[in-house]
């Protein structure tokens, strides 16, 4: 699990993705223009967000109910706390940050108000192209849904990533699930008198292809889909013949029959 790090490269998508992954208890620590936050995470999903003149001022408290107590904040106000401080931090591009496992503990009667699950997809709806494309890299890729797919309301998706995800079945390539957005997208908004100049189309593809690739980086992160597992196809005897005779040079193959 990585521990530290700076926003520009590791970007909070991929942190959340990685804290998801472990569903560990951990504060991850973020830096940026001489603020310091920290989210408190429970079993993977966020629960609390505190902001400190110092880090060092948040590992004072070992225990989360006496961090709690020396906030002045009540185990019932958790949620209207996180809901205020994190849109700051999901906004950020820039900065330090360090991930801290294990340390703080959590009373037996904690609930999580938020999943980490939705804070990735809100988080892939912004994501600017370069962003995208370090994750997306190959168009001809197939992906498949995983059984997270079998509950996913807690994903929050809206009426354009559902349409999305409704294409992805394993068969569909990127390329195909970006054309289909972009001709239904076309056909449901666009009236044919406003599509007669060529730059018009180019940027409208331009502008489906990145809601696509954005859709797909925030499944992936969120485990809502993976990569198609490809089985290996097993060879027949005469296959097995044809592929023991092209790995042996023709000359060696000839002695043999002499």
């Amino acid at each position: 699990m990585i521990s530290v790090g700076n926003l520009k490269t590791f970007g909070l998508i991929d942190i959340f993705q990685v804290i998801r992954e472990n569903r560990k208890d951990c504060i991850l620590t973020v830096e940026n223009n001489g603020s310091v936050y920290a989210i408190y995470f429970y079993k993977g999903n966020p629960i609390y967000v505190r902001k400190v003149k110092r880090s060092f001022f948040i590992y004072m408290d070992i225990d989360f109910e006496s961090a709690l107590k020396r906030d002045k904040i009540s185990k019932y106000d958790l949620f209207n706390v996180l809901a205020t401080r994190l849109p700051m931090i999901l906004k950020l591009k820039e900065g330090k940050f360090s991930i801290t496992s294990g340390f703080i503990k959590y009373p037996s009667d904690i609930q999580t108000v938020v999943e980490i699950e939705r804070l990735i997809i809100l988080l892939s709806r912004n994501l600017m192209p370069k962003e995208v494309d370090r994750k997306i890299t190959d168009l001809d890729i197939i992906f498949e849904k995983t059984e997270e797919s079998e509950n996913i309301d807690k994903f929050g998706l809206n009426n354009r990533e559902k349409e999305i995800l409704n294409l992805i079945d394993g068969k569909n390539k990127v390329s195909g699930i970006i054309t289909k957005i972009h001709f239904d997208m076309i056909l449901r908004e666009y009236n044919t008198t406003d599509l007669s100049d060529e730059n018009i189309l180019q940027k409208l593809y331009s502008e489906s292809e990145l809601h696509v690739k954005r859709a797909l980086y925030g499944f992936l992160a969120s485990g809502l889909i993976r990569k198609q597992k490809t089985l290996k196809k097993s060879e027949n005897i005469f296959e097995k013949m044809l592929s023991y005779l092209e790995t042996k040079p023709l000359i060696d193959t000839i002695k043999e029959k002499v």
